[in-house]
């Protein structure tokens, strides 16, 4: 299993390979003729016969656009699927598809050349009004922008609304009032006020990951992503002593290694547990298994550990790249501009579950409200910064798994703050050693 499937689920079922036509006949699946240069070849990660915002968008693109065809094969499980290198490697390949971000195979791409430079089209577009600098940092390397990341997606502290209302509790905006409201839930017999799901692990590192976010801030991320930085560095070691001090404390419960991440959903659902840190990846299975009880789930921004502002935080399910043998990259460029920064299309996209980069305008659409209250706590904190949502995309997968054992072993009470630091620290120079980490990001530089 892979740390992206780990972190949480994927929005779409991919079955199978199949190929689809959009727009003009005579481009169906099945066709054995060579692509005509009026078609435009994308690769995306759908289930064959199903559509989602994105396909219903490049169909309407398609049929405005007479004079191309698009064909998109719907590819495997993967994000970047074993057949797409070497189809890029060979001069083939897909004018454009959607694929995974961050370290690994995307970076071999960039480094092949077998990716556009986007950053003429970025400017030309103004694209940078939407994707913030942090996000960018993420698909960009020495100033220039090789992707365009999508389907974002937002974590932040669930929690029960009337709970809340009767305990009299307020929404937290600085870390000692969190204290404060987990020591009064626990008072008032809440004996979980923090579901961990410490027996899948990877739940819990949502927490941690917003924690060492919240206290080093996008510039201190920054510096350790991309220079001299450590995972050592007094703000990461403030916020896991504070991570190790909610064990300590009974806050993830007596038990938090026996329960996985269904069953304290379920927990929390029910009332049992009162608040769990999760992720936007919840909601849509959430309205089933919560029943009447959807309503009553809220969410709210985690406070700042070191006191500082509370920040945004997204990471990129994808991204969209153009092939650098393409004869298409106007074309591609184009429907790329039509799909993420036509307010129109964002509301369409916004509507039908999938986030666009950037501030979203939730006056134009009908959302679950939990969903709109996670998108609005993303929209008023942008101005101070953009956190990561996921580690995890932005390091290599083994840092992911040292995670996942060092949030186990504090769960266990045998691991110290500055010994979860250091050992991702450690983790984090040798990956970095064998080149496996982000190169140096920064915004495109138009």
């Amino acid at each position: 299993m892979t740390s992206n499937n780990k972190r949480r689920p994927r929005q779409l079922v991919i079955a199978s390979t199949a190929i689809i036509g959009l727009g003009l006949a005579g481009c169906s699946a099945g066709s054995s003729e060579e692509p005509s240069s009026d078609v435009f070849q994308l690769w995306y990660g759908f289930e064959p016969g199903q559509s989602d915002a994105i396909t219903d968008l490049i169909a309407e693109w398609d049929e405005a656009n007479e004079d191309v065809t698009v064909e998109i094969t719907a590819m495997g499980p993967e994000l970047n699927p074993p057949s797409l290198l070497p189809a890029l490697s060979s001069g083939e390949g897909p004018d454009m598809w959607a694929g995974a971000v961050g370290p690994g195979q995307p970076q071999a791409f960039i480094d092949g050349g077998l990716v556009v430079d986007l950053t003429p089209y970025y400017c030309e577009f103004d694209w940078g009004s939407q994707i913030s600098d942090d996000l960018a940092a993420i698909t960009t390397v020495d100033g220039q922008l090789f992707a365009v990341p999508y389907s974002i997606e937002s974590t932040g502290m669930f929690y029960r609304k009337s709970i809340f209302e009767d305990l009299g509790i307020s929404i937290p905006t600085t870390w000692n009032e969190f204290i404060e409201v987990v020591n009064t839930l626990a008072e008032n017999g809440y004996e979980t006020p923090i579901g961990a799901a410490g027996q899948d692990a990877w739940p819990v590192t949502q927490l941690l990951g917003a924690m060492w976010g919240t206290a080093a801030g996008p510039e201190g991320l920054d510096q350790t992503l991309f220079g001299d930085g450590a995972w050592t560095d007094p703000p990461f070691i403030e916020a896991s002593d504070a991570f190790v001090s909610l064990q300590d404390s009974g806050f993830f419960g007596p038990e938090p290694l026996a329960f996985s991440y269904q069953a304290t959903m379920a927990d929390f659902y029910n009332g049992v547990v009162p608040m769990t840190y999760t992720g936007g990846f919840v909601i849509p299975g959430a309205q089933e298994d919560a029943g009447e009880n959807f309503d009553d789930i809220g969410v709210f921004a985690l406070p700042s550990v070191s006191g500082g502002p509370i920040y945004a935080n997204e990471s990129p399910g994808g991204g969209w790249y153009i092939n650098a043998n393409s004869d298409k990259a106007d074309i591609a460029a184009d429907l790329l501009n039509f799909l993420f920064f036509n307010d129109e299309s964002r509301t369409q996209m916004l509507q039908g579950g999938l986030v666009p980069p950037g501030e979203v305008n939730l006056d134009e659409v009908e959302l679950p409200s939990v969903l709109e209250e996670l998108l609005a706590e993303n929209n008023t904190y942008r101005e101070n910064g953009v956190i990561p949502a996921f580690l995890e995309v932005v390091t290599p997968g083994a840092l992911f798994e040292v995670q996942m054992d060092e949030v186990q072993g504090v769960l266990s009470g045998s691991v110290t703050g500055p010994q979860l630091s250091e050992s991702y620290q450690a983790a984090w120079e040798a990956e970095k050693a064998n080149g496996n980490t982000l190169a140096a990001g920064g915004s495109p530089e138009c």
